[in-house]
């Protein structure tokens, strides 16, 4: 602050005018949230490093089975305009990602714990959650808010948005929490309870989820090691069950049947 007033004491009234206003535009720029359009090329990144790291499953069938229930949810969720993309990848590793802007990955080894439509309605609903809260987005904010807010309040100063060496910076740090580090017990549990109750608006039987929750128990118990990643970056299964069991409900559609059907 001396340093500040020492500055502005040595320049004439317009410079001092301009660099408070120049100092208050970068404020703003540091704090701001990304734009939709930001967040949908942050998600194209990291979208595209999954892809690159996890084949895509080569199962058409599959692939449109699962985006057709995926967009039933994502049409009762906060944010039914975005444009949502649902991709099955091929790897026994138990997990599913949800990128920004509306790009949600389950893997073979995901749906394979999976006995119903309703359970896969809620796994993709629990994604979907992450994206409508914005989650990566909030973690990007606070790990990196003071570096990568001063690159954008520098874009900002020069006329232009999110530069794509800032979008790249932000997807590494989104990368590693999905993949790494995780985002954080209280923002996995929240996905849990708007995930389930977008399933349950899009007519499914929300208490299929316990199903999928307790195999994961089951493979947390084993110790396998196709539960090692989703270990690492969630709560225990049995903590995420007790934390949902009052909001899952036995009413709505299960259709295992035609899940039994549609993934021979």
């Amino acid at each position: 602050m001396f340093f500040l007033t020492a500055v502005l004491a040595a320049q004439p009234a317009l410079a001092q005018w301009d660099l408070l206003k120049k100092g208050a535009t970068m404020a703003r720029a540091m704090t701001r949230d990304f734009t939709e359009e930001e967040e949908i090329a942050i998600g194209r990144i990291v979208a595209a490093r999954v892809l690159s790291t996890y084949p895509r499953s080569g199962n058409e069938k599959l692939q449109r089975y699962v985006r057709l229930v995926g967009q039933t949810v994502a049409e009762y969720s906060d944010r039914p305009t975005l444009d949502w993309h649902f991709v099955v990848i091929e790897t026994p590793m138990v997990n599913a990602f949800s990128c920004p802007g509306g790009y949600v990955f389950i893997t073979t080894g995901a749906l394979d714990q999976i006995t119903s439509e309703a359970e896969l309605a809620a796994v993709l609903g629990h994604e979907i959650a992450h994206a409508t809260e914005r989650h990566i987005l909030r973690e990007i904010k606070r790990a990196n808010v003071i570096t990568e807010g001063l690159n954008i309040a520098q874009s900002e100063l020069g006329g232009g948005g999110m530069s794509d060496e800032l979008a790249r910076k932000v997807s590494d740090l989104a990368y590693d929490r999905l993949f790494n580090t995780g985002i954080g017990r209280k923002e996995e549990l929240a996905a849990d309870r708007v995930g389930v109750k977008f399933a349950a608006d899009a007519g499914y039987r929300s208490s299929a989820y316990r199903s999928f929750l307790e195999s994961l128990e089951a493979l947390a118990a084993a110790n396998s090691s196709s539960f090692s990643q989703l270990g690492s970056t969630h709560p225990r299964p049995a903590d995420r069950l007790r934390a949902i069991q009052s909001r899952l409900a036995d009413r709505g559609e299960l259709l295992a049947e035609r899940w039994a059907r549609l993934t021979r």
